[in-house]
């Protein structure tokens, strides 16, 4: 198959197998970069901890409501957190200008 046929396929018709390595190429890229800032990486690091951990006494809040409630309310929680996620990852990302 050609590209041009790969285009005008459907979803169905189409191979959504990565590319062969490709993986391995994204890996190696953000190591790659940890690399070259080792400090920022090493905060970032530290920070994904604490975020961890925060969410670990957030579930142990959930898990102290009913049963038939927790499910709804990790949902709510998962929901927030990630809107939180676009909003300050995300969102401030397009607005910034590369350094």
């Amino acid at each position: 198959m050609t590209r041009k046929q790969g285009r005008e396929a459907g979803p169905a018709d189409m191979n959504t197998d990565p590319m062969p390595g490709m993986v391995t190429r994204l890996f190696d890229r953000v190591r790659q970069i940890k690399r070259a800032h080792p400090d920022l990486s090493r905060t970032i690091d530290s920070t994904e901890a604490e975020i961890r951990d925060r969410l670990m006494r957030i579930k142990d809040v959930i898990d102290e409501f009913p049963h038939q409630e927790r499910e709804l309310l990790t949902v709510l929680v998962i929901n927030g957190v990630h809107k939180m996620c676009d909003e300050i990852l995300i969102d401030d990302a397009d607005d910034t200008p590369d350094a």
